[in-house]
């Protein structure tokens, strides 16, 4: 016999501590991008028995807190980089995270082994992050405990569970549409890449992460000015932008700048 799929309702219950931390650290002025990066990558050193999010669950003193929110978008932004930091400045740069670990542990990990890193944290975004992370279930949620408090201490019938939260929870990640798992670049005139040469930039620097390249179509013998990247995951492109609006990323010496696609209704490629 196989084992019923937990519901909406008990995943979310079950995770209701990194439901709390990620609202925490948005209280410290960070936008939701940048605290569902930081909770997942939290989540994802659970799992590595860096014990992080059951320590800073009982953490009621806010310097605490911040600094641990420092060292995560330390490691965040040096998984993004193309080289690593250097050993004088791993080794101060996450003390507290770091203590938890029964091993060296600095920066340099994270740097040479960003791809497993990011492979885990796309995981956690584009899986069950979009339960803990989804305000609507959230406040959904918060409603129906409130009124099934009310219903107990008034000795009423208690209120039926609506259907979003009763409904299975399927943990399958299917794959969102290319809109949303595109990035948008941009080149200065005459600097153009090849679409191999993007692609292999962006794989060799996250895994294989890159379902295609698109660039303008141009006349011969000019350049194209922009293009299109589609990743496979769209928790991807907030973990290279992290907040940012545009960043730049050098590719062969070529600098080139990127950015969430929005959709248009006719484009040209």
């Amino acid at each position: 016999m196989s084992t019923p799929m937990a519901s909406i309702h008990d995943t979310l219950n079950y995770h209701k501590m990194d439901r709390r931390l990620y609202e925490r650290v948005m209280g410290f002025g960070r936008v939701s991008t940048v605290a569902r990066n930081i909770i997942a990558l939290w989540m994802w050193l659970e799992l590595i028995d860096i014990n992080v999010v059951h320590f800073l669950k009982d953490i009621t003193i806010p310097t605490v807190l911040l600094n641990f929110i420092k060292e995560a978008e330390a490691i965040l932004d040096i998984i993004r980089q193309d080289s690593p930091p250097s050993d004088d400045d791993a080794s101060v740069a996450i003390p507290l995270t770091a203590g938890f670990a029964t091993e060296p542990f600095n920066l340099r990990f994270f740097y040479f082994n960003r791809e497993v890193v990011v492979r885990g944290l796309t995981k956690m975004l584009d899986g069950v992050g979009t339960l803990i992370f989804n305000d609507h279930l959230s406040h959904m949620l918060n409603a129906y405990e409130r009124a099934m408090s009310f219903a107990r201490e008034q000795g009423m019938s208690l209120p039926t569970m609506p259907q979003e939260l009763a409904q299975p929870y399927n943990s399958d990640i299917i794959p969102s549409p290319e809109d949303f798992r595109s990035l948008f670049i941009t080149f200065s005139i005459g600097f153009a890449l090849s679409r191999e040469e993007i692609a292999g930039y962006f794989n060799e620097k996250m895994g294989e992460c890159v379902d295609r390249v698109m660039l303008e179509r141009r006349p011969t013998g000019t350049t194209p000015m922009y293009g299109r990247i589609v990743f496979k995951s769209q928790a991807l492109i907030d973990i290279l932008l992290n907040g940012e609006r545009l960043v730049k990323f050098t590719v062969r010496g070529t600098e080139i700048w990127g950015r969430k696609y929005i959709p248009r209704i006719a484009r040209t490629w």
